[in-house]
């Protein structure tokens, strides 16, 4: 079976989209034996940050949508963008034609405003690895610029609109599809483990391990302010911040809230296995996500979480109480006490480990890609 996945580059440092596509395409193509491309808009002949099987062949259209989307006009970027679909229809349709793939894939970006329309005799299928009809309030919330209001409910009315063109839209939560009842293709996917090791981390390391972008929609700066309460009566321990600094603003509240000496930040690495191995406690404070890879990454390595039930992810990964804990949204209170009582106990640290690792079994990459397998297979055969 030939699989062609769409994408804008695999070369983004630290992406976990991207680690997620490469780690299924290479399934596909070492494991399966599937022929599998993979086209990018947007590669700049950079080289991958997550190697990929030599199985794998690689065609980049050179769209570059992201040098468009930096055009400080609004109305002269719309302009550069309208101009690129249609470049980028182009490049994909002869592209779409030659190759005659069974099952096309779309990411959710770009090409998934015209990638249905291209009759090439494949299926499609649109993934999605955010929850967009969650997300789009919070957004909406927090910026005061009509035009990105205006913006981002276009973006809400048009995307909701997409999948019912699709063969099959893949969401990667349970939660997620809750919100898309009134579509009759959906099926939830899950991202698989990016690594499964049987090595447990140091849970006596006095660090506690967040990883992702330095940004506000990660939700940093209401972790900062929840380890300004806990560092007090732990000042032996570390967080650790591993990720590319986004929101400069954060530097200035860690330097308020005087955290210079028990907080570190590492820019983001390839080998972020030994990251999670040398740590005893994972946090998470985003505001929203999809499915976030970095849970995944916990569990697989047994690490124990808590995390902020934002949408979407924790509840499907998490069981309270159980291999981490779940707090409510902005329940800082409680999100305090609940990392407390992991610093505390190593015993509860030890115990809630061995859960995580046995619960992410279900997420483990033969698991998963079974299902993949079983869809493809499904959409084939029709």
């Amino acid at each position: 079976m030939k699989i062609i996945y769409n994408i804008s580059s695999t070369a983004t440092s630290g992406g976990g989209m991207e680690r997620v596509i490469v780690n299924k395409a290479n399934y596909l193509a070492d494991i399966l034996n599937y022929e599998v491309v993979l086209v990018t808009t947007d590669q700049k002949n950079g080289k991958s940050f997550y190697p990929f099987s030599e199985k794998i062949r690689h065609i980049d259209l050179n769209i570059n949508y992201v040098d468009i989307a930096r055009t400080p006009n609004f109305f002269h970027m719309y302009l550069l963008y309208r101009k690129a679909l249609v470049k980028h229809r182009k490049a994909l349709t002869t592209v779409l034609l030659r190759e005659k793939a069974d099952i096309v894939v779309s990411l959710s970006r770009d090409e998934k405003e015209f990638l249905h329309k291209i009759n090439d005799g494949s299926k499609k299928v649109l993934e999605s690895h955010r929850c967009l009809k969650p997300r789009a309030p919070i957004e909406l919330r927090r910026t005061k610029s009509i035009l990105q209001k205006a913006k981002i409910i276009y973006r809400l009315l048009h995307e909701t609109r997409l999948p019912k063109y699709y063969d099959k839209f893949v969401v990667l939560t349970e939660e997620d599809k809750s919100f898309w009842s009134e579509k009759n293709n959906v099926v939830v996917i899950p991202n698989p483990l990016p690594f499964e090791t049987e090595q447990l981390p140091n849970l006596t390391a006095k660090t506690v391990l967040c990883v992702g972008r330095i940004s506000t929609d990660k939700g940093i700066d209401r972790l900062l302010n929840i380890w300004a309460k806990v560092c007090v009566q732990f000042p032996d321990w570390k967080l650790r911040l591993i990720g590319d600094i986004v929101d400069s603003e954060l530097l200035t509240q860690l330097d308020r809230l005087k955290l210079t000496h028990s907080v570190e930040i590492v820019e983001a690495t390839r080998d972020i296995l030994k990251e999670y191995q040398s740590s005893s406690i994972y946090v998470m404070t985003s505001r929203f996500e999809g499915l976030p890879m970095v849970l995944l990454e916990a569990v697989s390595v047994g690490l124990p979480i808590v995390s902020y039930t934002f949408k979407c992810g924790p509840r499907d990964v998490i069981n309270d109480g159980v291999d981490g804990f779940l707090v409510n949204e902005d329940d800082e209170f409680n999100f305090v006490q609940k990392l407390k009582s992991l610093m505390i106990s190593e015993n509860l640290r030890e115990s809630m480990s061995k859960n995580a690792k046995l619960n992410s079994e279900r997420f483990s990459v033969k698991v998963v890609m079974n299902k993949w397998d079983d869809l493809f297979n499904e959409l084939k055969n029709r």
